[in-house]
């Protein structure tokens, strides 16, 4: 502040001097050239000086302006059509948001190439003509969106398997899922379409991934069920089935009875059954246990025989003996063993096997008994 006050007292004084000077002698300048010649004063010269420096400054700032102004003018027109495109998108977004379909698309249309998201409007575009049933629209909204900007790639499917879903279509949801990484929302989807797909095959694949991304539990136990089935009596692929699964759903009962079932050679089953039952007595696993092979009968007869000390009042546990001393050729004691489980209460498949074990040994009127009460429980 005080050096400024300091030049401008400075300047005063020069210039009240150099006016000093020019009231006592303005001077002259006399220019000759070739024949010519120019006299005039000093101050008149300065004057024409500045003058011709005004001019040519003048000059260059109207070619200047003739030189950008076309572009600052294309510019203006550029940010206005942009600003527009800008209301219209999200005049076109609250109308989708809204349900407003016909309208939202309107609007998303009219924003075009201008937008300065232009990808994302191709996407909302996409998911009004989707709304709207114009499928080929869609299609083509969504292919627009990523030629845009490429790096909607993952949302263009993510959202293509969105609209898929939405009318029904899980194998469009599974083929646009199929080209990206999963995050937990796309994996949600994609376990979305495979419980609508209905393909064993394509959800046993999937899994894996799955697991690590969403919760598969629930799930993985009905598709590992229709699995099972599928490949009855097919004890490799089944074996390998079972191994794939998680731990949690190996121990599901539900999986591991069905595995049993399904079973051809049940020796792969017998491990696994004592280990169940080990960790928790179960009735439906017992009774599963009675459902022998050769190779393992003499193990099962004395796990379930040690088993009698601490549940011999379990009617599951003698049904189960009794399959084994029936496969054992011992009939006799098959017979008491399901006598005893039906007179504990035991499930129809103890009167059933009694009956036909009585059928066998001429008991017919004993046999017809239990066979109806069979019958009648089931």
């Amino acid at each position: 502040m005080k050096r400024g006050l300091l030049l401008l007292l400075v300047i005063i004084a020069l210039a009240g001097y150099l006016g000093t000077l020019i009231a006592r002698d303005p001077g002259y300048v006399l220019v000759a050239y070739d024949g010519y010649s120019i006299q005039t004063s000093l101050w008149v010269l300065i004057g024409l000086f500045l003058g011709f420096f005004l001019a040519a400054y003048l000059l260059f700032r109207s070619f200047n302006l003739f030189k950008y102004g076309r572009g600052v003018v294309v510019e203006w027109r550029e940010a206005k059509k942009e600003a527009r495109a800008g209301k219209l998108t999200q005049k076109g977004l609250t109308l989708l948001a809204e349900g407003e379909f016909d309208r939202a698309r309107k609007f998303l249309d009219g924003a075009g190439e201008n937008s300065d998201a232009e990808g994302i409007n191709f996407l909302a575009a996409a998911r009004a003509a989707n709304n709207q049933g114009d499928h080929r629209a869609r299609e083509t909204y969504l292919r627009q969106a990523v030629e845009a900007d490429p790096s909607l790639v993952r949302a263009a499917s993510v959202l293509s398997a969105e609209l898929a879903l939405r009318r029904k279509d899980p194998a469009a949801a599974l083929t646009a899922l199929g080209s990206i990484k999963l995050n937990p929302y796309a994996a949600e989807l994609k376990l979305q379409a495979l419980k609508m797909s209905n393909d064993w095959r394509a959800s046993m694949a999937a899994l894996p991934g799955l697991r690590k991304l969403v919760r598969t539990e629930s799930f993985e136990n009905k598709i590992v069920l229709t699995a099972m089935k599928a490949e009855a009596g097919d004890d490799a692929a089944l074996n390998r089935l079972f191994k794939s699964l998680a731990s949690s759903v190996r121990n599901s009962p539900e999986v591991l009875t069905q595995y049993v079932k399904s079973l051809s050679y049940k020796a792969h089953a017998e491990p696994l059954l004592r280990a169940a039952i080990k960790r928790s007595w179960d009735a439906a696993y017992v009774s599963l246990y009675g459902d022998s092979d050769f190779d393992t009968l003499k193990v099962r007869r004395k796990a379930a025989e040690g088993w009698l000390k601490l549940h011999e009042k379990d009617p599951a546990l003698h049904y189960c003996l009794g399959c084994l001393y029936e496969l054992s050729n011992e009939p006799h004691m098959a017979k008491e063993s399901f006598t005893r489980s039906v007179e504990l209460g035991g499930s129809v498949k103890s009167h059933e096997r009694l009956g036909l074990l009585l059928a066998q040994n001429g008991e017919l009127e004993s046999s017809v008994q239990h066979l109806k009460l069979a019958l009648s429980l089931d």
